[in-house]
């Protein structure tokens, strides 16, 4: 066939599809409007010849939220600063309490990002079915609200990915999950924190503000680094856990005189972390099946609390000779297995028995004046994993108290008899701060400090 008789061919059957075309589209048109006529030929030959292609993330998956979408919000969110193309933002803050506003991107508004080589388009698309179904403009809202019994019809939001064809592989796979992981971090990092408490049998939660880091926390600084470094090493160990088959926790004993900073310790760790605290007063709790019912309903990235625990259940069996300094346990408590109580067998369960695998990404944290009280089959690595004795004032912890309470940096003329006195006298580190709070000048709290250790030593 001649290069003629090719071309006549080819445009005899564009008219006939063309003619097709119109003719369904004359159909449809006694039943929908033309707006969603225009919007559906031009999805179909877009569609039919670009060379991209496109994921969408709706805000909602029926009448559920889409995590997908808050996560893609955030990332985008996150990138605002940077962001190409965007002109038009949404300004919004995370809570009522925050002074961080967060941009978002307007409806109709795109931006690129780029990851491992690939270009990637971001677009913002929100609209009224219902009013679109009327023709978008006032008068025909009004009349989509009446059709809706006068009831507010829902904007449905979305944000499109687009990208070329030739990469699609590398975005499922790859810029995703990025993307995903990325939201995560950041949330986990914005969100506020809460502290649970037992409160009618279960937990209540109020919000945590607890102010101590570890950079105010008066600790030997070569023991906080390492606690340091173990958190890191565990929040980041997700796949070697799930590869030596053991559950994602992690348990840390703070033992040491009253007053020497374990609940500090562990407000830092939260802080730090960023993850929920749940204070778990086991005199609060009626028997196993109760504790087993509380420690599943906690939530992951979070750290469990129990503190005196030798005070709290009759972990040790004392000898009958012990003499007077025995305590009686508390009516309820025993180191036996019964169900209508609280056993030690029940809390070491959970510990590190079968569920103990009920959450993920969880630290246990113990603290108790005296560590030689406990039972044994407590301390042992897989349980306890992390012993950490939390001692009297060093100077190097009370030169953190000093310039945390009064900005005093080093060098200052009364530091050497001060650290000269506690090497002969033990104080603690909450005896300093307490002192060094009873005067607003730096001198005449050192001195009140140098008086308050003389007075200790007599």
């Amino acid at each position: 066939m001649s290069s003629d008789g090719k071309l006549e061919r080819y445009v005899s059957t564009a008219l006939t599809v063309f003619g097709t075309g119109m003719a369904l589209r004359g159909m449809l048109g006694d039943v929908l409007p033309y707006e969603i006529l225009d919007e559906l030929s031009f999805a179909a030959l877009r569609a039919r010849f670009s060379s991209r292609d496109t994921v969408v993330f709706d805000e909602t998956e029926g009448l559920a939220p889409n995590h997908l979408y808050s996560a893609v919000r955030a990332y985008l969110a996150a990138r605002a600063a940077s962001a190409t193309g965007v002109r038009r933002h949404r300004a919004c803050r995370v809570d009522e309490s925050s002074s961080d506003v967060t941009l978002t991107m307007d409806h109709g508004q795109e931006t690129v990002d780029a990851h491992d080589g690939v270009k990637y388009t971001w677009r913002f698309v929100s609209h009224d079915p219902a009013s679109a179904a009327f023709g978008n403009n006032p008068g025909n809202a009004r009349a989509a609200a009446a059709a809706h019994g006068g009831r507010q019809h829902v904007c449905l939001r979305s944000f499109e990915l687009s990208f070329h064809k030739k990469h699609k592989e590398k975005a499922l796979a790859s810029y995703i999950p990025f993307v995903l992981d990325t939201a995560k971090a950041i949330k986990d990092q914005q969100r506020n924190l809460k502290m649970h408490m037992i409160e009618y049998d279960a937990w209540t939660a109020v919000d945590f503000r607890h102010p101590s880091t570890f950079d105010t926390l008066a600790m030997d600084g070569t023991l906080k680094k390492s606690v340091v470094d173990d958190l890191e090493r565990f929040v980041k160990r997700k796949d070697y856990y799930r590869r030596t088959g053991r559950a994602w926790k992690r348990g840390y004993l703070l033992y040491g005189p009253p007053g020497t900073g374990k609940s500090s310790l562990v407000a830092a760790m939260a802080n730090y972390l960023k993850f929920d605290i749940y204070d778990l007063e086991l005199t609060e709790v009626k028997s196993n099946s109760d504790l087993r019912r509380l420690l599943v309903g906690m939530g992951n990235r979070s750290i469990l609390v129990v503190e005196d625990i030798d005070c709290s259940l009759d972990l040790h069996q004392r000898p009958a000779d012990q003499g007077p300094d025995r305590r009686a346990p508390r009516p309820g408590f025993t180191g036996d297995d019964n169900e209508d109580k609280v056993t030690l067998s029940g809390l070491l369960n959970f510990v590190d028995g079968l569920w103990s695998t009920s959450g993920q990404e969880r630290i246990i944290v113990f603290t108790t004046n005296y560590k030689e009280r406990l039972e044994p089959a407590l301390l042992r690595p897989g349980r306890m994993d992390m012993h950490i004795h939390m001692g009297y004032c060093t100077p190097e912890s009370f030169r953190i108290l000093a310039c945390n309470y009064h900005s005093v940096e080093e060098g200052h003329a009364m530091f050497p008899e001060i650290e000269q006195l506690m090497e002969e006298v033990p104080i603690t580190p909450a005896e300093v701060a307490e002192v060094l709070m009873r005067n607003d000048g730096a001198d005449a709290a050192l001195q009140d400090l140098v008086e308050f250790i003389k007075a200790k030593r007599r």
